[in-house]
């Protein structure tokens, strides 16, 4: 399975490190830590790894913000906060050491990744006190988005390893001038030289924002025929040496899963929701009716993207100056348009977590069920349609239960 040659890649990888002591002949008495964002594509599939290594007899520590607790402890994990949050705007103390008098506030807090270097310089003196108490790891987990999880592995002398939920680096590249500016900033150079002098480590040596990978392994969910590697240039003369390791679909069906991290529900509720949606769309199949599920994920409707531009992200596909919501409101419009009143489908819509979404929309029809979150391995399995922004998730779900796809790609 995908899992059992996840957990096989870690523990080969973690072994190659101490090939003398023996310390990896068996799994037992391992101890491997996760870092991770707050975001349901991010912690997904590594809800699965998880399980896999937990029921190895593996000892996990994973670090996210405390909305996904619930989650990591229900996948064997012991669940650990991140002591300043993570993957956020710089914070008031980086401002006032590192942002000069006058600077546009937009410059240096539109996107999280600016604060990437002075997260580490943050993160790192609270994450290695944090383990001090504990078993030393095996190996550092963490996701391309977190800057500090290969100093910390620096550190302890531990080999960092990477999950990369999308296709490739080459889903993430930029023009060489944009990271060159990003880099040049005084609230990006300054934590990055405080962390160089303080532990030895450049993270910008080999990584850039959002895209800090291993030398030892990097685990992408997809497969070969759709990976993509570094793209020539400043990906390929940074990490264009790394080793990178498809695994395909991490989702296993017995593994709690988050439907939509930014809404904030419990448990409880979110599961009996999903229990009513599910059993309405199969009522709505056992009348006759085709189900389709509309999901535009959660980047779009992110507190990040709602109400602000997609800017550089979204200008390969015409959509710079388009905020997540008007994009939301676009495709909703449509589907009521097309897919509304029909007596022969049945619509399961993804909402997101923002009050105003239908705001000034034509009136929900009465053939589709809306809610904020949706479970969406549950119903990919009973539509025959797929209405999807083709996130990286989201595209290697429906290709794995092959759904038939309408692409609505913001990136």
């Amino acid at each position: 399975s995908a899992q059992s040659a996840v957990s096989a890649q870690c523990f080969s990888s973690s072994a190659q490190q101490d090939t003398r002591s023996g310390a990896m002949s068996s799994a037992q008495g391992c101890h491997f830590v996760f870092l991770n964002v707050k975001a349901t594509g991010h912690v997904n599939p590594t809800l699965s790894i998880v399980a896999e290594l937990k029921s190895r007899g593996c000892q996990i520590t994973y670090f996210v913000d405390e909305e996904l607790r619930g989650f990591v402890e229900a996948a064997g994990a012991t669940w650990r906060p991140f002591r300043h949050g993570c993957f956020r705007p710089i914070d008031e103390a980086g401002i006032a050491k590192y942002v000069p008098e006058g600077t546009p506030t937009e410059r240096y807090s539109e996107n999280p990744h600016m604060a990437a270097a002075r997260e580490a310089e943050l993160q790192v003196p609270a994450l290695l006190e944090d383990l001090a108490g504990l078993p030393k790891p095996t190996a550092i987990i963490h996701d391309p988005f977190i800057s500090f999880g290969r100093v910390v592995a620096h550190v302890l002398g531990v080999p960092a390893i990477v999950t990369l939920t999308m296709p490739g680096p080459a889903s993430m590249a930029k023009p060489k001038a944009v990271e060159d500016a990003w880099e040049a900033e005084p609230w990006v150079d300054g934590p990055r030289r405080a962390v160089i002098e303080r532990y030895g480590f450049d993270i910008f040596a080999q990584g850039m924002p959002m895209e800090f990978y291993s030398p030892v392994l990097n685990l992408v969910t997809t497969i070969d025929e759709l990976f993509m590697p570094p793209a020539p240039g400043h990906q390929a003369e940074r990490f264009g040496s790394f080793p990178f390791k498809m695994v395909g679909l991490l989702a296993e069906p017995s593994v709690k899963r988050i439907s939509n991290a930014n809404v904030g529900i419990d448990s409880a509720t979110e599961e009996a929701e999903a229990e009513a949606v599910v059993a309405a769309v199969d009522q709505a199949l056992e009348a006759g009716r085709r189900a389709i599920y509309v999901s535009l994920g959660t980047v779009a409707t992110s507190e990040h993207f709602y109400q602000k531009p997609f800017g550089h992200f979204g200008k390969g596909n015409g959509l710079e100056d388009c905020t997540g919501r008007e994009l939301v409101q676009h495709v909703f419009r449509h589907c009521f348009e097309v897919f509304g009143d029909r007596e022969d489908l049945f619509v399961a819509l993804s909402l997101g977590p923002h009050e105003d979404v239908l705001e000034g929309l034509p009136a929900l029809p009465d053939n589709f069920i809306a809610r904020k979150s949706l479970p969406q391995l549950q119903l990919l399995k009973r539509c025959s349609v797929f209405l999807t922004h083709a996130g990286a998730n989201s595209m290697h779900e429906g290709l794995g239960l092959g759904v038939p796809m309408i692409v609505v790609p913001m990136f």
